[in-house]
């Protein structure tokens, strides 16, 4: 074999090495893609170790709902109220699914007072979802009731989240008052 031959032959092989290389690579890409996707839609450990479980929901857009992911921070109290958590801290949230932050909402003043329709103030990102009272509205002394809010991203709505949700809070007495709760997440596959 001539020295020109030799040379033919090495650069073909390591033309096929490179090809193998990067057919691999995006396999082990394409997988850990399905994997995250999988997790977060069926229940389980992402590749990056985060655990997704479903409730066994599916909301009105079709997407499986998972319980809520992350932490839940604090206690607020205002005009008379307080809520728990005053923010939840989701971490990562994947697309393409949805979850649904919950308060709970307890009256702690001496008269009744009524929950009004909460409203949403985007710090970052987009899309608030809607909110469920879960309970009476109207909160004799004493009682509780729960907030939840629904949130679900797709592809193009991705990233950082930052949100505060200002609730309105209506006395026997005439008065209004408003409690802030925050929620923050990164929705990303």
């Amino acid at each position: 074999m001539s020295n020109t031959q030799h040379r033919t032959e090495e650069r073909r092989h390591a033309h096929h090495r490179t090809w193998l290389l990067t057919a691999a690579a995006a396999i082990a890409l394409v997988g850990a893609s399905v994997g995250v996707i999988a997790a977060a839609t069926s229940g389980g450990t992402s590749a990056s170790g985060t655990t997704f479980k479903r409730t066994g929901e599916i909301n009105t857009m079709g997407m499986p709902v998972l319980e809520t992911p992350g932490t839940s921070i604090g206690t607020v109290t205002a005009d008379r109220i307080t809520a728990t958590p005053s923010t939840w801290a989701l971490g990562r949230v994947p697309l393409n699914v949805a979850v649904r932050p919950t308060w709970l909402l307890h009256n702690t003043g001496t008269d009744a007072i009524t929950i009004g329709e909460p409203h949403v103030q985007i710090n970052r990102g987009c899309c608030p979802g809607a909110f469920t009272v879960q309970g009476p509205s109207t909160l004799n002394p004493g009682v509780d009731t729960k907030l939840s809010f629904e949130l679900s991203m797709h592809p193009g709505m991705d990233g950082p989240h930052d949100m505060t949700i200002h609730v309105p809070v209506h006395h026997a007495d005439g008065s209004t008052g408003t409690i802030n709760l925050s929620v923050l997440g990164n929705f990303s596959d």
